[in-house]
């Protein structure tokens, strides 16, 4: 199977709509916007009386929040990471009631808006529809779900509400385990079914991001063989040996990683508590789910990690995240062209004086901008585009990617190494860096929700 896949369009230079656009907000995002909320190409139509004239489409896109991102009754959203507040006008609300269980009302309407806490990934629609001209349906996945799973439903075009070549479906569609609960309503007897109707789905309506690239990105191991080929035969660097688990034993002091997982519940890590075979095994009972058995890398703890965001091949944001002995939580912050180079790091591991705020800190004036964390990051996605490209010549890395870039130490020696790369569209792509790459690259228009 292979999925449609959106065509960028390029918009007219000359449009005040655009140019507008472009003054407000950073190019970056305007990138951003073109590639998840493309409409497909013009198309050729008929008339009556026979004459031949370009058509474009009506720009409708299907979006569905991410089902695991759901509020919980009790559970203060408020502070959630994967939340924010934000004041929306009523026909905006309108747009999204559909999704109830992705935000929570603060207060009635007032002046024509209405303040609530709400999905972030949901605001960023709102803000986007501000700017573009998009005929935009939220629709929650159970509600698509049950849709999908109708007798019929996918058979030809045009007999159900999702149906219509010109739409984009956009949203957490993916194939990771944990989309695999009662809940959601994939089960273990449906999952099966449920595959087979969304390839025969996405045969007729774009999908971003593509089915196939979802499938491939979920594969994990096999990404992780391909980090291995890149480290040895391009960077020349150091990488966390990997292997397939055995499903015997527990392995004393590795990482144990699952393919086909969303959110960090798919590792564990030496000093967690540990689970047991049983329990391994069960969480594989899908086509394909295996364990990953890795070394461990104690400099991802101690000095944290990188997260470099690409749209287009290109760097638009990058932080450092790095963990919190008090709260046992993860925190990040924006970093610019200024990183610490690793020849300072190997000198500061060695003297045992290593200290995560060093990585914060920015080089003096004096001191040299080290350049080799994007050097690393650029020649690595360039290799890894070549080798995920499919028979067309497409990779979904050449579009949108988080890459997440730890430090590992060999012999007093330090190097970058990938420790994932996401493709996703949800906050497994962000992160809790979400608010502030979409702060920084929204500027006032995100500030004043």
């Amino acid at each position: 199977m292979s999925s449609q896949r959106i065509t960028t369009i390029s918009l007219d230079a000359t449009d005040s709509s655009l140019s507008e656009l472009q003054c407000n907000l950073p190019t970056r995002m305007v990138r951003i916007a073109r590639k998840t909320l493309a409409p497909p190409r013009s198309v050729s139509h008929i008339s009556e009386d026979g004459d031949v004239h370009k058509v474009k489409p009506s720009n409708n896109v299907l979006y569905i929040p991410d089902p695991n991102l759901r509020c919980s009754m009790g559970v203060n959203i408020g502070s959630s990471i994967f939340y924010t507040r934000a004041t929306i006008t009523i026909p905006e609300f309108h747009l999204i009631s559909p999704a109830k269980e992705h935000y929570e009302l603060l207060g009635e309407e007032r002046l024509g808006c209405v303040t609530l806490y709400i999905d972030k990934w949901l605001l960023l629609i709102i803000v986007l529809q501000r700017k573009f001209d998009f005929k935009i349906k939220v629709t929650p996945w159970t509600e698509f779900f049950s849709w999908l799973m109708t007798e019929g439903s996918v058979d030809k075009l045009g007999i159900g509400p999702y149906l219509c070549s010109d739409t984009i479906v956009l949203g957490c569609i993916d194939y990771s385990a944990e989309y695999v609960t009662d809940t959601n309503g994939v089960t273990l007897d449906n999952y099966q079914e449920f595959d087979e109707k969304m390839e025969k789905f996405a045969t007729n309506v774009q999908f971003w991001p593509p089915i196939d690239s979802a499938k491939k990105g979920a594969a994990k191991l096999t990404r992780i063989q391909l980090f291995d080929k890149i480290a040895l035969s391009v960077t020349h660097t150091d990488r966390p040996v990997s292997c397939p688990w055995d499903g015997l034993t527990i392995p004393a002091g590795k990482v144990l990683k699952r393919t086909h997982s969303a959110y960090g519940t798919h590792v564990y890590l030496p000093d967690s508590p540990q689970p047991s075979v049983e329990t391994l095994l069960q969480a594989c009972c899908l086509p394909g789910r295996q364990w990953v058995v890795q070394d461990w890398v104690s400099t991802l703890r101690d000095l944290g990690e990188y997260k470099v965001y690409f749209v287009q091949q290109e760097i638009v944001w990058m932080s450092l995240a790095r963990f919190s002995k008090v709260d046992g939580g993860w925190c990040s912050k924006s970093v610019k062209n200024e990183t610490r180079s690793l020849e300072e790091i190997s000198a500061m591991l060695r003297q045992g004086v290593m200290d995560t705020d060093f990585l914060f800190s920015v080089p003096s004036a004096y001191e040299p901008i080290d350049c080799m964390l994007r050097e690393f990051a650029q020649d690595t996605l360039c290799h890894l585009v070549e080798e995920d490209e499919d028979d067309e010549g497409y990779s979904i890395l050449s579009e949108w990617c988080r890459m997440d870039i730890g430090i590992i130490e060999k012999n007093g020696v330090c190097s970058y190494f990938i420790n994932e790369i996401e493709t996703n569209v949800g906050l497994g792509l962000f992160g809790d860096g979400i608010f502030d790459a979409l702060s920084d690259a929204l500027g006032e228009l995100w500030l004043e929700m």
